[in-house]
């Protein structure tokens, strides 16, 4: 992954081409199928249903997306998109690194432990036998915008010295299942409720496990160094030992 830290994530809610009329009819079918999908049985939900409740002709509805698996994934996709951006952008304009990913973690769990993440993920456990190929379309517009934001913010902070970091994509997975644990699934599954209390100390000591674990301090810097003297004292040695045999 290679995302610049400081690059506009604008959502890219969907690829429209047409006229003016079509991306605008498109828009009105789009919300007309979150009101649809998101509170019924994906098998409840006909093109035609979505089509009336948006006030546009089925014909042209199929003209924009050519099957209702299409329109849904669409759907997902701005869904899961717009969310991926909203975690970041609405994370404080803050220099401290700690400050920043408890934000970033916060603002993720907030999010996706949202009614509206919970209803896309009971959207998609039920079609996603049937329509595998959806969740790596998913995917790539939702998780990976986001984990590459987040890599590259570790990257970033680990070239500057804060952090020392040598897989920055494998440390801003681990930071998200630190701070997350098995909250969502609880949520989705109903099996207790979660209290903000609970919440805050899962993400709080989240943040603090990641940051002892990679966080550069004096400690590692030294312990570096002294490493680094050792090696240098025993080439010496091996050096005037060899002079010493000639």
């Amino acid at each position: 992954m290679t995302a610049d830290p400081n690059s506009d994530l604008s959502s890219p809610l969907m690829t429209m081409k047409g006229s003016d009329d079509a991306i605008v009819c498109a828009r009105h079918l789009l919300r007309a199928a979150r009101r649809k999908f998101f509170t019924r049985p994906y098998d409840a939900v006909s093109m035609e249903d979505i089509a009336a409740s948006a006030g546009i002709a089925e014909a042209k509805a199929c003209g924009l997306f050519a099957s209702k698996e299409e329109l849904f994934a669409s759907l997902v996709v701005q869904e899961m998109a717009a969310a991926a951006v909203e975690i970041w952008c609405r994370t404080v304009g803050s220099t401290d690194m700690e400050t920043v990913l408890l934000q970033v973690a916060r603002n993720y769990v907030g999010l996706f432990g949202s009614n509206r993440a919970t209803e896309i993920y009971r959207s998609l456990i039920c079609v996603s036998a049937r329509f595998p190929h959806l969740g790596r379309i998913i995917y790539e517009h939702g998780a990976r915008v986001l984990l590459e934001r987040l890599s590259a913010y570790i990257a970033a902070r680990s070239a500057e010295g804060c952090l020392a970091v040598s897989d920055p994509d494998l440390a801003a997975q681990q930071f998200l299942s630190l701070v997350h644990g098995n909250l969502h699934l609880r949520e989705v599954l109903a099996a207790q409720p979660v209290s903000d209390t609970e919440i805050d100390r899962v993400i709080e000591s989240g943040v603090r496990l990641f940051l002892s674990g990679y966080r550069r301090d004096q400690r590692q810097e030294s312990r570096v160094a002294r490493s680094e003297h050792l090696g240098r004292s025993a080439d010496e040695c091996r050096s005037a030992g060899g002079a010493t045999s000639h």
